[in-house]
């Protein structure tokens, strides 16, 4: 490249490295490698990195420093948080797809909508990566409490049954409901004990109208079940 078609390249570098300065704080994160970069495809979809499973507090600290945390900043959690945070909610941690989170039958039947400033995006467990789901701010959507309006993280858990509709193994209907309960209080309590860890703080929330946030992601209100908000305490 000659000098003069490398001066005309930097206003377009520097706008895309703003655009991807505002996702995510890289600045606890630099190292002699330095800050995680963030890969962002054409489609909108954010690949995640790998967790680092050395950090982190014993398990028994954790449980000690675990609590519900409504005083949220609007200070942004780094890719890496992120990605940490999602695999420790429900991520794959064994080579036959299994997750961190148990599930009836491995039907896995809660989905995770992660509502950040810019966008909301669906976590692709499998690919360990957020696809877009429609861009712009939808916090006030998913929550009613001015906290939800600011934290840098709201994650949604919704119901899909997709898994359920195999033939060969009919759902038990007595039973089925008590199993995703318990699927997903253990997601939500995996994000708890990852935020006790990182010194994030979180709170599990009933109070999200499901026809405002049915409406964004385009499911039916009963679908959505749960919220949970992530960032750190002011």
């Amino acid at each position: 490249m000659n000098r003069r078609a490398f001066l005309k390249s930097v206003p377009a570098l520097a706008m895309l490295a703003s655009a991807k300065s505002n996702l995510f704080d890289d600045s606890t994160t630099a190292s002699a490698a330095g800050p995680i970069p963030v890969s962002i495809t054409a489609e909108g979809v954010i690949k995640l990195s790998k967790p680092d499973l050395k950090k982190g507090i014993p398990v028994m600290a954790a449980l000690k420093n675990r609590k519900t945390t409504r005083d949220i900043s609007d200070k942004k959690l780094t890719l890496q948080q992120l990605s940490e945070l999602l695999w420790a909610a429900d991520g794959v941690n064994r080579p036959d797809g299994k997750r961190t989170a148990p599930a009836a039958r491995a039907k896995y039947a809660v989905d995770i909508y992660v509502v950040l400033p810019e966008g909301v995006y669906l976590y692709d467990v499998a690919k360990h990566e957020l696809a877009l789901v429609t861009k712009g701010d939808f916090r006030k959507q998913a929550g009613m409490q001015d906290f939800v309006f600011i934290a840098p993280v709201n994650l949604v858990y919704v119901l899909n049954l997709k898994n359920w509709q195999e033939k060969s193994q009919p759902k038990p209907d007595q039973k089925q409901d008590r199993w995703i309960s318990i699927e997903l209080g253990a997601i939500a309590e995996n994000v708890h004990l990852y935020c006790a860890s990182e010194g994030l703080g979180a709170v599990i929330r009933g109070m999200i109208d499901g026809k405002k946030f049915g409406e964004v992601i385009k499911v039916k209100p009963e679908q959505v079940l749960l919220a949970q908000t992530v960032g750190y305490p002011k």
